[in-house]
């Protein structure tokens, strides 16, 4: 493993993070249209469910590319290179 892999594998856990809280938005999202609809206001619901419905889905990419990231032989070639550098 090159410091490519290294470097992309934390970009990629950069990601993940991002992707993670895209889908907390949906949550909030959801919530928020839950509180719409009870009060009356269902075109506002609507609209918030809808973007709780899209907001959601960033799960799936973040579940995918966080288990790529932690597969056993990548993990253990970083921490191979982390105490390589920290010798020098």
């Amino acid at each position: 493993m090159n410091l490519f892999k290294l470097y992309s594998r934390d970009i990629l856990g950069l990601s993940v993070i991002g992707f993670f809280i895209l889908s907390v938005l949906g949550i909030i999202f959801g919530t928020i249209a839950l509180f719409n609809y009870t009060s009356g206001n269902t075109a506002l619901a609507l609209s918030n469910a809808h973007l709780a419905a899209i907001h959601v889905t960033f799960v799936i990419p973040a579940l995918i590319i966080g288990h790529y990231i932690n597969r056993p032989t990548w993990v253990t070639a970083v921490e191979k290179i982390k105490f390589a550098r920290e010798i020098k």
